[in-house]
């Protein structure tokens, strides 16, 4: 759960028997939201195959003065190499000059090489002077 643009937001992930038909289930969820007022969303579960190994590979730690534009940097920079973000979590720490923390789980694509893409990132945090840390 959480607040996304001042609006409540909530995932849920569920497990239904084999003999749940996903599509009745869609459609209570459809109905229930409709009686509540509540936007709705469902999805089915698709299989690591089907979408690519879903795990992460690293761990990127962005810090620094907050200003418009280090997520968009690091990201671009990670975009040029092919890789997926598959995690992200962001954080303004402290009051008035807000620290910016950002910390991205991301799946490397083979052949990328580890200081292929730290060299990428350096280059972005230095740009958006920020520190950028990778573990892999």
């Amino acid at each position: 759960m959480s607040i996304l643009r001042g609006h409540f937001s909530m995932m849920l992930l569920i497990t239904a028997p084999d003999a749940v038909d996903p599509a009745a289930l869609s459609s209570d969820l459809a109905a229930t939201a409709d009686e509540l007022g509540l936007e709705a969303l469902s999805m089915s579960e698709i299989s690591i195959e089907e979408a690519g190994q879903a795990a992460a590979s690293h761990v990127i730690t962005v810090y620094g003065a907050d200003h418009p534009g280090i997520l968009h940097a690091v990201s671009a920079a990670l975009s040029e190499l092919g890789v997926n973000i598959v995690d992200l979590t962001t954080r303004l720490v402290g009051e008035d000059d807000a620290a910016y923390v950002a910390v991205l789980e991301v799946l490397v694509p083979k052949g990328v090489d580890d200081l292929w893409l730290d060299e990428k990132l350096r280059a972005a945090a230095e740009n958006e002077r920020v520190e950028v840390s990778i573990r892999g």
